[in-house]
């Protein structure tokens, strides 16, 4: 019994502290100090499908936000999020913003080229494809497990990410905030 009170009086005496230096000092902004961390940009092979023009594509793009979905054609909630994102990328059709759909899975060997092309087109998906062969892409965004949506500007910051299935409505308040956040790093 006294050690919960103990507990119970620490965690009251930090968030009386904690509660105390925002009323003296306010609420701590975000400096240049503390941007999210940069990373380097990664080629990728970007693969004929609906929206996708085939060859060598390097992430994140130019001037834009780049919303990254990683995913495998195995995966149930991937199969899910995609009708999601498709209304996301309608919804956000007007805004600076890139998605690039990205998959490591070992294409030729466990799964075919036609298979992640049909995957992709048969649930909407009509932006960039992207196939990460050495999974440069998905170590450097961390796009594991899957599906993995992360929203990063040209510096390869990332502004927010969410793992699993989402919803329309929080894919694009996410993606909006992310915007927000990013645009003055954004040279547009």
């Amino acid at each position: 019994m006294r050690r919960r009170e103990l507990l119970a009086g620490l965690l009251g005496g930090g968030a009386l502290l904690g509660g105390g230096a925002i009323v003296m000092t306010g609420v701590p902004s975000i400096t240049s100090e503390e941007l999210p961390e940069s990373n380097d940009s990664v080629e990728v092979d970007a693969l004929e499908a609906r929206g996708s023009d085939p060859g060598s594509t390097t992430v994140p793009y130019d001037e834009q936000l780049t919303v990254l979905t990683f995913f495998a054609t195995t995966c149930e909630s991937c199969a899910e999020k995609m009708p999601n994102l498709v209304d996301t990328q309608s919804e956000l059709s007007a805004e600076p913003v890139q998605f690039v759909s990205v998959t490591a899975e070992p294409i030729g060997r466990g799964v075919s080229e036609s298979e992640v092309v049909e995957w992709f087109e048969s649930r909407g998906g009509d932006w960039t494809l992207a196939h990460d062969p050495n999974s440069d892409l998905t170590v450097t965004y961390d796009g594991i497990p899957y599906p993995k949506t992360a929203a990063v500007d040209p510096d390869g910051r990332i502004w927010w990410e969410h793992t699993g299935y989402t919803s329309t409505d929080d894919l694009v308040a996410g993606i909006e905030g992310a915007l927000e956040d990013a645009s003055e790093h954004i040279d547009s």
